[in-house]
């Protein structure tokens, strides 16, 4: 004597409340992560001074940038600690350009120190009119990181949610036999 299989159960549409909380996550997860880096790019500002000039800098807990425009002139800069005399400044560690207001920056030093420390940073250029400008020097490889990580999350999540949605969709919509 054989038995027949017991019927199968159609899935809860609670599944549906889980995708639709999976894909708020999503939502929410990719929102924050836009806003931080889009704040960071836009609030991104280059105080100029001029070919020269000297300006005093004081460097925050990332160093300061020091960018030069337009992008291809032959500059030459130097940065002196205020408090020990000592140089500051070191290379680019790798070319970048942003641009601002119209205007390309190539970074050309970073003037490296204690959290607070003042320098006093001279430039001049090879001819030509050349802008200098400094920033904080900007964090490329942590909103690249948070980027990758934030996105691949937040896209992870909406996939979760489209599958679970789709399969509970199709699972509820076959008749028993």
């Amino acid at each position: 004597m054989s038995t027949a299989p017991p019927a199968a159960r159609r899935p809860s549409s609670r599944r549906y409340v889980v995708a639709g909380l999976l894909a708020a996550v999503a939502l929410v997860a990719g929102t924050v992560v836009a806003v931080i880096i889009g704040r960071a790019l836009v609030g991104y500002d280059i105080t100029p001074f001029t070919d020269g000039s000297t300006t005093t800098v004081t460097v925050g807990d990332r160093g300061e940038a020091i960018w030069s425009s337009p992008e291809r002139a032959v500059v030459r800069c130097a940065s002196v600690d205020d408090a020990t005399g000592e140089a500051s400044m070191s290379g680019g560690t790798a070319s970048m350009t942003t641009t601002r207001s119209g205007r390309t920056w190539t970074r050309v030093g970073i003037v490296e120190g204690e959290p607070g420390s003042r320098h006093t940073v001279r430039c001049a250029a090879g001819g030509g009119d050349a802008m200098f400008g400094h920033a904080p020097n900007p964090r490329i490889a942590r909103y690249v990181t948070l980027g990758v990580v934030g996105g691949g999350v937040a896209g992870l999540l909406a996939v979760a949610a489209f599958v679970l949605a789709l399969v509970t969709a199709i699972q509820r919509s076959r008749r028993p036999a």
